[in-house]
């Protein structure tokens, strides 16, 4: 890069910033808001994420099948929640006032009690400790399954414009990657510090994460403000509803994706156990996971600018292969090196910011394109944007439903073998070397099939490029003219979109 090229970057580089933050659609109230919520939500998953399953088997005295059994059962009943819980978002309030902001408030509390309630270890027996983590397990599930869904259907309520969404999801995931980042970040530090106190870590954690978190997820409530709603807008019955959402391509790509991602959730959620007990180097974790979330800041930050190269869609697409080439590269280097760990861990990070922010784009998109389908097909441009999120909550609890079975499987598989409870002594078992050198093994090989095939699947969404261009001009053309007609029928009434 020669020096003209160098001292324009930078002006081009707070240029496009200032168009971020200075969003035309969202004010500056808005945009921190969304971004307060997100990142609440973000901390309260991510200490359950980490360590819960690591914490039941290692301090409850759970072993990996009875974990299984759990999960199992409360990953379902979230799955026939959220369908419902669409349904009911889509529809208006008393008043007319939008239930989805109401959830917002409302579904804090029990998360944020439960997410702690977790980490308490329970001075009673075995089968009394299965169901104490089973009661607040379900209770979890359900209120950020609610919480989820609610934020994101807000979200994208509060504009039709594709670019606006891009710039504002992206500050958005800067704040969910700092709420994700600061559990898994802090938590290792402090048990590779005072190993013999790791329990009270965990709870002292989930405390201080579930409060922050609650604090920060009642924000949106108060700040956001639905914007898409049009007079000329209809309610749509229910058999065109469900219609509208199986002409949704580009979220059956993602729902379809994000359900086999799953498998790499798994390898997430092994490498708490690859540090602590394969390497017995459980500072690790903190090394490899700043390297990883330094670059996935960075990926983040990138989206503005490869946007404008790469559509949503391949963002997601190219960021899965990416990691599973990683892995195995990971896979045939072994893990004589740390070094080479962290680097090979820390590098797969690299374009998972960019990728979730990619993923709420393009579901927001999707509404746009299951608008136009439906108006072409069937005559009424239908949104349904509540729905759209609970298909998409729902694929998320099916993977969360799928992983739940799969690790645990995988720890069965290899020979894990949990702590053992005598009445309310639990005592730590040493693991064998089949068993650390499987561990490796689970890790690598789901992270290879839990991204190269994701990133198969998302190479058939075809609304992009060109072909998005010329729907997006279309559907504009649409409601402006159907805009214009409620304006003349109803010439003392507003309402067009923002």
């Amino acid at each position: 890069m020669g020096k003209e090229a160098k001292r324009n970057a930078l002006p081009r580089l707070k240029a496009a910033w200032g168009r971020i933050v200075h969003n035309p659609t969202f004010t500056l109230r808005e945009q921190l808001g969304y971004s307060s919520g997100i990142m609440g939500n973000s901390m309260a998953q991510d200490v359950e994420a980490y360590a819960l399953t690591l914490f039941l088997t290692r301090f409850m005295g759970i072993a990996a099948s009875y974990v299984l059994i759990l999960e199992l059962t409360a990953k379902i009943a979230n799955i026939i929640v959220d369908p419902l819980a669409g349904v009911i978002l889509d529809r208006k309030g008393k008043h007319g006032r939008s239930r989805a902001k109401a959830f917002t408030l409302v579904m804090p509390f029990p998360l944020a009690i439960s997410s702690i309630l977790l980490f308490v270890v329970p001075g009673i027996r075995l089968t009394a400790r299965i169901v104490y983590v089973f009661v607040f397990y379900l209770i979890y599930c359900i209120s950020d399954g609610f919480y989820d869904m609610s934020l994101s259907t807000i979200s994208a309520r509060m504009t039709t414009n594709p670019n606006d969404r891009k710039s504002f999801y992206t500050v958005a995931q800067f704040a969910s990657t700092l709420g994700g980042m600061l559990p898994s970040g802090l938590i290792p530090v402090f048990v590779a510090l005072y190993m013999d106190k790791e329990a009270l870590i965990y709870l002292l954690f989930a405390i201080f994460f579930g409060v922050v978190g609650f604090a920060l997820m009642i924000v949106p409530y108060f700040t956001l403000r639905e914007k898409t709603a049009a007079a000329w807008r209809k309610e749509t019955p229910v058999a065109l509803n469900f219609k509208a959402l199986m002409l949704n391509r580009p979220m059956w790509c993602l729902i379809l994706s994000q359900i086999v991602d799953s498998v790499r959730q798994v390898c997430y959620s092994g490498l708490a156990y690859f540090y602590l007990e394969t390497l017995d180097t459980f500072w690790m974790a903190s090394v490899a996971g700043t390297i990883s979330v330094t670059l996935s800041y960075l990926g983040i930050a990138a989206v503005p600018f490869i946007g404008a190269k790469l559509s949503s869609r391949d963002i997601i697409m190219y960021g899965y292969f990416y990691t599973g080439v990683l892995y195995i590269l990971f896979l045939l280097v072994g893990y004589r090196s740390l070094l080479v760990v962290a680097l090979i861990v820390g590098f797969a990070g690299l374009p998972n910011g960019a990728m979730s922010s990619s993923r709420n784009i393009l579901l927001a998109d999707s509404t746009d394109y299951m608008e136009y389908m439906t108006w072409k097909k069937y005559g009424e441009p239908v949104r349904s944007e509540a729905m759209v999120f609970a298909l998409r909550s729902t694929a998320a609890r099916i993977s969360g439903f799928w992983k739940s079975l799969l690790f645990p499987a995988g720890l069965v598989l290899i020979g894990y073998v949990s702590a053992k409870s005598f009445g309310s002594t639990t005592i730590s078992v040493v693991q064998s070397a089949e068993t650390l050198n499987g561990i490796f093994y689970l890790i690598t090989i789901s992270g290879i099939v839990g991204n190269i095939v994701p990133g198969i699947i998302m190479s058939f969404d075809h609304y992009t490029g060109k072909r998005k261009e010329r729907i997006l001009k279309e559907l504009y053309a649409m409601r402006a003219e159907r805009q214009a007609l409620w304006d003349a029928e109803h010439p003392s009434e507003g309402g067009a979109e923002s």
